[in-house]
């Protein structure tokens, strides 16, 4: 959930139970009806998974409906909340999908079922990028290649993030309708990806400059190509953006 402590500071004890368990609730009814698995909850995050304990062929598919889903659900609550607590709500989704240990971990007299592997982590570490770019779910590259054209996507990014040595490409998935609308912005902005992975940024920041106010993601490019034009990368230029925080 984004702002969360700020949302925890302005409400009492109960009232923000009562917020919090509401919110849960509605999310966590959207991720078990799409098969999702519930491994924990860790204040106002969910984190859940797909494929286990029983496999689902279509998991990614279910994963990013379920998000995507969760994403529409919370924008139909967020006027009533808004009403409670004086400030939007809103909430950033993280989705990878790959091989990972997936049982019973913890001590002997305590244990949870959970995941834990590598491909877990870039889930994770997905969620916290989305503040970057000024987006809200974020999936990697082989959730969209599982997917297969199910949901339009549009690319993001190529990062490299917080302890791992290979970038990987991210994109913001989104409902067909939205899609649509959102349209002439989108290939304008793809107009500019294209611009800043050659390396011609002053052209780069031109274009993401003219949908910046509309797009937060083109803003936040317009003013990292505002940065690299003034300081040219010394290393060849590969595109990637370095993360340096989780």
């Amino acid at each position: 959930m984004q702002g969360f402590t700020g949302i925890s500071e302005a409400l009492t004890p109960e009232d923000l139970t009562a917020l919090l368990n509401e919110y849960l609730s509605a999310m966590v009814d959207i991720i078990q009806e799409e098969g999702g698995t519930i491994d924990k909850f860790e204040g106002d995050a969910i984190i859940a998974f797909w494929n286990a304990p029983l496999p689902l062929e279509d998991h990614a598919l279910r994963g990013v409906r379920a998000a995507l889903r969760c994403q529409a659900k919370l924008a139909e609550m967020r006027p009533a909340v808004k009403a409670r607590i004086g400030k939007d709500m809103r909430m950033r989704v993280g989705m990878n999908t790959g091989f990972a240990v997936v049982g019973n971990m913890g001590s002997k007299t305590r244990f949870d079922y959970t995941m834990l592997g590598d491909q877990v982590n870039l889930a994770a570490r997905l969620e916290g990028i989305n503040k970057q770019f000024g987006t809200y779910t974020m999936i990697s590259a082989p959730v969209v290649q599982k997917i297969g054209g199910a949901f339009p996507v549009r690319e993001l990014s190529r990062v490299a993030v917080v302890g791992r040595k290979e970038p990987v490409t991210v994109y913001e998935p989104m409902l067909a309708e939205e899609y649509a609308a959102r349209k002439p912005q989108l290939e304008t902005f793809a107009a500019g990806l294209a611009q800043y992975y050659a390396g011609s940024f002053v052209e780069a920041e031109r274009i993401f400059g003219s949908v910046a106010a509309a797009d937060p993601a083109a803003e936040s490019y317009a003013k990292k190509c505002r940065l690299l034009a003034a300081a040219p990368p010394e290393a060849e230029w590969n595109g990637v953006w370095v993360m340096t925080e989780k």
